[in-house]
């Protein structure tokens, strides 16, 4: 057997680490789910030790699946969610849990910065929107005000990435995709920390991470990491991104035009761009090379909707719980009795960026069945999808005819029926779903010269991993013409009735 690759992708819900060839082939795949807090309406934190719990197990089931031992690897990658902060000691340890992306606690913080740097002027600079959690430097606020004992103690403020890899290897550091959406960088520069910025906030730049590119090999696993993991002391680790960067290059999109869209509790769709957008309703990530950026467009609760509604209504769990609604699903018509739902169950960023945004079904009658709520659902987050791909367009200047999709949502064909019908375009699902491991794995590859060039890490991905084309159906898509314009006027004719709710809720 050839040189070994471990791809270690921590996500909102689960870690898991692929094992795989220079080449692009998988060999072994290992996952270990674990669940976050919400001790407030809100709030949606982890403790990253868990993230490192599910390295080791995810680890392990990865190499018993390959057939080869953990110290057999050659390289190690990380892919992460983002962005994400937390607190860290000397030990990588959190001194307080990781605010993920779609914790919405830092309202007051938004305000503060936008009062000290108007508004306008400070999303120019970095190139994103100033929201709670999806702009980092919010969640750095809260923690400063909110946790002082952990602000004075912590050795860095660090990011997924940065945790994963101070516990493999005593480094600290982050890279230009975390950075990007940080708050505290001139997106036309990621590659550094704005000094400027860190003052005016005051963030100690000292206590960031080292800003290190995604291949770059930063440092070797040690020997307690060793003696946690499997992994042979002295292993090679490279930075990592965020996953859906990595996901578009173990998806193989290298060069501008390439659409990406991910499948997962979050839908994510993103294509490289030579310059950053400012197109607002797009969040702006670095890529991997430096002459690329990568605009992402996110729905919040794709993969959430569904979950909720298998544990919620159904009371199922799981793959038999996604069966069981995708059965119900299938037995309500088209629009599923002129029954809309909206998929806002923590907020919504692109296009609205209104994290006080609800969900809602409307159109519930005393003949609505279980069977509408469940299609409705499916339709829901489809719909929302396609205010996202109309959203690129704009971005990308010119139509999108194929989507390449990867990640969980895609393996149920209903759903991804759906979505082609409603979106008008083709999706091409990719054989191999888990591109953020494959992604993690060849940036190692990229580190330790088995790929001397990112086109080549993702030529390997492309390479070995085939497309299923599902085709949209016009008369099915001419009928979803009309119910879109009327999910599109949802939203606005909403919003002030979920604003005064979650006032009422936080007691304003």
């Amino acid at each position: 057997m050839g040189e070994l690759l471990a791809g270690l992708d921590i996500g909102t819900s689960g870690v898991k680490v692929g094992v795989a060839e220079p080449g692009g082939r998988m060999l072994g795949l290992g996952r270990a789910t674990h669940e976050n807090d919400s001790p407030h309406e809100g709030w949606v934190q982890c403790d990253p030790e868990r993230w490192w719990r599910g390295v080791a197990a995810a680890l392990g089931q990865a190499c018993s699946q390959a057939g080869v031992a953990a110290a057999d690897v050659r390289a190690v990658g990380v892919s992460v969610l983002f962005p994400c902060v937390a607190p860290l000691d000397g030990g990588g340890r959190a001194l307080y849990p990781a605010l993920l992306y779609c914790d919405r606690r830092s309202f007051a913080e938004a305000e503060a910065i936008a009062a000290l740097i108007p508004r306008e002027q400070y999303e120019a600079t970095i190139g994103n929107v100033l929201v709670p959690g999806t702009c980092a430097a919010t969640s750095l606020l809260w923690l400063r005000s909110h946790q002082p004992d952990a602000w004075r103690q912590a050795r860095a403020f660090g990011f997924a990435n940065t945790a994963i890899t101070a516990r493999l290897t005593g480094e600290f550091c982050t890279d230009p995709t975390q950075v990007a959406l940080s708050g505290l960088v001139d997106i036309r520069d990621p590659w550094r920390w704005d000094e400027g910025l860190c003052e005016r906030l005051g963030v100690d730049i000292g206590r960031l991470p080292r800003v290190a590119g995604a291949a770059e090999v930063v440092g070797t696993v040690t020997r307690t990491a060793a003696e946690e993991t499997g992994l042979r002391a002295g292993t090679p680790v490279v930075c990592g991104c965020g996953d859906v960067p990595a996901s578009a290059l173990g998806a193989g999109a290298a060069d501008p035009g390439t659409v990406v869209y991910v499948a997962g509790s979050t839908d994510c769709v993103a294509a490289p761009t030579r310059a950053p957008t400012a197109d607002r309703r797009w969040v702006n990530s670095a890529y991997i090379p430096r002459d690329l950026w990568l605009p992402i467009g996110t729905t919040t609760s794709s993969g959430v909707s569904v979950e909720w509604f298998i544990r919620e209504v159904l009371g199922h769990a799981g793959t038999d719980g996604l069966r069981a609604m995708t059965e119900l699903a299938e037995q309500a018509p088209l629009g599923a009795h002129r029954l809309l739902f909206l998929p806002y169950l923590q907020g919504e960023r692109t296009p609205i960026w209104d994290p006080l945004a609800r969900g809602c079904f409307f159109g519930l009658s005393a003949t609505t069945t279980r069977a509408d709520l469940a299609r409705a659902v499916l339709e829901g987050t489809a719909l929302a999808l396609r205010q996202v791909i109309e959203c690129l367009e704009s971005v990308v200047g010119s139509p999108v005819d194929e989507i390449r999709a990867v990640g969980g949502g895609t393996r149920n064909a209903l759903w991804n029926q759906i979505k082609a019908d409603v979106l008008r375009k083709r999706l091409a699902i990719l054989e191999f779903q888990e591109t953020s491991s494959l992604g993690a794995a060849l940036l190692g590859a990229m580190g330790v010269g088995l790929h001397e060039t990112f086109s080549s890490a993702a030529a390997a991905a492309r390479s070995c991993n085939r497309a299923g084309a599902v085709a949209p159906d016009a008369s099915r898509a001419d009928s979803y013409d009309e119910l879109y314009e009327q999910f599109a006027g949802l939203y606005p004719a909403t919003r002030k009735i979920a604003h005064r709710l979650a006032a009422s809720a936080s007691g304003g």
